[in-house]
């Protein structure tokens, strides 16, 4: 089948249409994942240990430059590295996390490090693979880590009077190990020699213990390179990414390990999400593109409508973070409110793709009995997404991390910015199915407000950090409503943008962005309902504050009107084009 039109709404929808550079960029990306790399998997066997069928397989990445990203890239890194991983990560999600050795740990170096440190490290010699080393085994401390059990503490000084560091490192589920030629990792001062944490770089070739460690035995990413490495080395202190000052002989880090890795893991976060959206879109395709018999179960393609939907959802939100976390990059002044907003859309991004993708994969997989489906290892899809929950920090941790940036006034006020834009648009054209997604941010906001101002009779606060159970579920239901909103914004720039595909084609991701609006709303009135009116026995909710409720919330029952519709030619659009599959097969 011919997807070209899929690949020219994505084009716009991704806002990558005007940029030769990054077309050009998806273009390489997808020949080397479809013509090198795919058939190089179907020859590997899927082992936990590193083989030379996934060594042939880095090498062709090498080849095509698809680990050297970071140090090619001009106009902000995420971006690019996001069409990359989105091309890999649809034939295979393991390949995408190796195609990232050569820009993980260098991120932290370039955006920090010393010009001989950049000189060194960003791929222009032979240090191309890296491997960052931050979890540690528990109960160690992780991506958000305050404190580190790996160490660093004085060792004298070298022939060159600078002073020499003893590190001492373990690592828990570290990726690119196997080849790594150098690793960044997260260790803290023993408060004497050295005060305060860094990243320090690491090499075969140091004096003492520099171990790859054991293959960890994992079900998913089964064609990455995962270990338990241990390190026990001497290097120079001019190795501590960003440098060094001395204060009355004690070594101090110019920037913590936190301060360092922020940067990093925000463009992480984005491109993770992206990974796992990548699967949802690969099983629409896939399951187009099949020959097998197509399944007449009209549920089945209900199913498949709403993976649909929430796959280009979940890429919406991950490109729309990939190119804020660019616009902060490039920006003069980092704090700007840019900067919280893509504290708050990276993890988002992550928590809605690892939130909602695998669980309709599950559901879209029960139906492996009938022929549709079993071509699709959707199995070991929703087995890599579980995988990349956890890498960056688990779904908790970007939940925390969402749940604090939402409650930031300037954030809040933007947002009710936005849910007034999104009523003016849904004046103009009420067939977009924007009034749901504004009645849904609207509900969302109200009960925020009403949430903070609960209390029991001690004064105890509903909403608070230690009630997560009530944090987390707005943090979760916001993610929808951030995704459907992205979706919706990229839809009506394609429905303008002179590069957009035919009217069939804007009509149908006017359905999707319908009925991703219509979940995301609908959760959102849900999870309100159940948070104020729930807890109403300790935390008492006055009959005026329950009519407001019962008032906003038909508002946005009614808003719904024709989110099923949506699904309906969604469904009828993925019959029409199986088919019209069927019969040119026959």
């Amino acid at each position: 089948m011919d997807f070209r039109w899929w690949d020219e709404a994505h084009a716009t929808l991704w806002r990558i249409a005007e940029s030769a550079e990054l077309l050009e960029a998806r273009h390489k990306a997808r020949q080397t994942a479809r013509e090198t790399v795919a058939p190089l998997l179907a020859q590997a066997r899927p082992d936990c240990g590193w083989t030379e069928e996934k060594a042939r397989v880095l090498r062709a990445l090498d080849a095509q430059g698809m680990t050297g990203i970071l140090a090619s890239a001009h106009n902000g890194l995420t971006l690019r590295l996001a069409l990359t991983v989105w091309e890999l990560a649809s034939v295979d999600a393991g390949v995408a996390t190796c195609s990232l050795s050569g820009s993980l740990a260098q991120m932290p170096i370039h955006d920090f490090g010393t010009e001989q440190q950049r000189e060194r490290y960003l791929g222009r010699g032979e240090l191309v693979h890296g491997a960052l080393c931050l979890t540690e085994p528990l109960p160690g401390a992780g991506a958000d880590a305050i404190s580190l059990s790996g160490r660093m503490v004085q060792a004298g000084a070298g022939a060159n009077g600078e002073p020499l560091l003893e590190i001492h490192k373990r690592g828990r589920f570290i990726s690119h190990m196997d080849f790594a030629e150098f690793v960044v990792s997260a260790v803290e001062g023993d408060g004497s020699g050295v005060r305060g944490s860094g990243l320090v770089i690491l090499e075969p070739g140091d004096a003492g213990e520099f171990e790859r460690g054991s293959p960890v035995r994992k079900l998913g990413h089964r064609y990455a390179s995962t270990t338990n490495p241990a390190f026990r080395l001497i290097v120079p202190a001019a190795r501590l990414v960003g440098g060094y000052t001395m204060e009355q002989e004690v070594i101090i880090p110019c920037f913590s390990h936190r301060a360092l890795l922020e940067p990093a893991l925000r463009r992480m976060r984005a491109l993770l999400g992206l990974m796992t959206a990548a699967k949802a879109l690969s099983t629409v395709q896939e399951w187009f593109t099949s020959t097998e018999q197509k399944s007449q179960e009209a549920e089945f393609r209900l199913d498949m409508a709403n993976l649909w939907a929430t796959g280009e959802a979940a890429a919406s939100l991950g490109f729309f973070a990939a190119r804020l976390s660019d616009e902060l990059d490039c920006a003069q002044d980092p704090s700007t409110a840019d900067a919280r907003l893509a504290a708050l859309f990276s993890p988002a991004a992550k928590l809605f793709s690892s939130s909602s993708v695998a669980e309709l994969l599950r559901q879209v997989a029960a139906w492996g009995e009938y022929g549709a489906l079993s071509a699709i290892d959707l199995h070991a899809r929703m087995v890599d997404a579980q995988i990349e929950d956890m890498y960056m920090g688990p779904a908790a941790l970007q939940r925390r991390l969402v749940s604090a940036a939402m409650t930031g006034a300037s954030f809040l006020a933007e947002f009710k910015k936005w849910t007034q834009e999104m009523d003016a648009l849904a004046e103009r054209m009420p067939q977009a199915g924007l009034r749901s997604l504004a009645e849904g941010m609207r509900l969302w906001q109200w009960t925020l407000e009403r949430l903070q101002q609960q209390a029991d009779t001690r004064g105890a606060r509903l909403f608070c950090a230690a009630r997560q159970g009530v944090t987390f579920a707005m943090a979760d239901a916001l993610c929808g409503l951030l995704a459907a909103r992205s979706l919706a914004l990229d839809v009506l720039v394609m429905e303008r943008d002179s590069h957009s595909p035919d009217s069939k084609c804007v009509s149908i991701f006017h359905d999707l962005s319908i009925l991703a609006a219509g979940h995301a709303a609908s959760h959102t009135a849900q999870t309100c309902v159940e948070l104020l009116c729930g807890y109403a026995e300790r935390f008492p909710f006055s009959g005026i504050q329950r009519r407001a409720l019962a008032e906003q919330r038909t508002k946005l029952c009614v808003s719904l009107r024709g989110m099923m519709d949506a699904r309906e030619r969604i469904a009828e659009f993925l019959r029409a084009q199986g088919c019209r599959r069927g019969n040119r097969t026959d």
